[in-house]
């Protein structure tokens, strides 16, 4: 597998969001809840990177948000042709589209790609990670009281209680805590040392793969949120630009706890 093929996928995904992004009425319906759409383009999106990975890899199974789920032992893509869709649908240009060819449960290559940013992110295992076509070498010495950290709101309602108080707490340790709405683009950007921290729960494989295998090579760190081995599927992340500061905010989590959390991947 060359990443370079993943890449033209995930850019031709991307074309055919922007044929749609900011386009009156887009058709579309919720799914868990109001803030949980699935968009026309969504799906476009998705038949366009099934199409197109089915050409380059006919033995290789895709699972993605918006089409087939089950789970695959062996190698598969994981895939979500639009990753901030309810950013996409207001016209907000944060969004992305995220493939990651898998082994079994592990992310093995990687592809971020946000059309509307022109920003492309990839790495593969073992040879580091790339933003458009740069190499990432993340060596971040910034301290939490200097970070911008990042988190999302749960779809799942068991989890907005748990958001909101760490949020709180966070805000008063780090410079400003913001909340951006692309999960796969948010760990691209702690890779990146765009931003410094990076966590949430109530989260699905192919929100994570191919962000979790990308901050990796740049060599960031990304932990379960009660600082176990990351999982993609217990939907639980934390993502740092340097250990220090992650040792800190999992001693800020530590402090509301996750009693009662179950595994989110549905």
């Amino acid at each position: 597998m060359k990443i370079e093929g993943l890449i033209l996928v995930a850019k031709s995904a991307g074309e055919t969001l922007l044929k749609y992004f900011r386009r009156e009425r887009i058709p579309h319906k919720e799914k868990s809840g109001k803030s949980d759409l699935v968009t026309e383009a969504d799906l476009a999106a998705q038949e366009k990177i099934t199409e197109e990975l089915a050409r380059l890899h006919p033995d290789t199974p895709v699972i993605g948000e918006e089409g087939k789920r089950e789970h695959e032992e062996g190698s598969y893509f994981l895939v979500d042709p639009l990753d901030g869709t309810l950013n996409f649908f207001h016209g907000i240009p944060y969004f992305s589209v995220s493939i990651a060819l898998m082994e079994g449960r592990e992310p093995i290559a990687g592809v971020v790609h946000a059309p509307a940013l022109n920003e492309t992110f990839y790495a593969v295992r073992g040879g580091g990670a790339y933003f458009n076509g740069e190499k990432l070498n993340l060596s971040s010495d910034i301290q939490l009281p200097n970070a911008i950290a990042v988190t999302g709101w749960p779809y799942d309602k068991r989890f907005i209680q748990w958001t909101e108080e760490t949020l709180l707490l966070m805000q008063s340790k780090v410079q400003e805590v913001r909340i951006m709405g692309s999960a796969a683009l948010e760990t691209c950007y702690v890779a990146a040392g765009f931003i410094d921290v990076y966590w949430e729960v109530g989260l699905y494989p192919w929100d994570l793969a191919a962000g979790a295998i990308i901050l990796k090579e740049a060599g960031g760190v990304v932990v379960d949120v009660e600082g176990d081995s990351f999982t993609l599927s217990s939907g639980r992340i934390v993502a740092c630009s340097n250990c220090s500061i992650c040792e800190e905010v999992l001693s800020i989590l530590k402090k509301v706890g996750t009693t009662g959390f179950m595994n989110t991947n549905k």
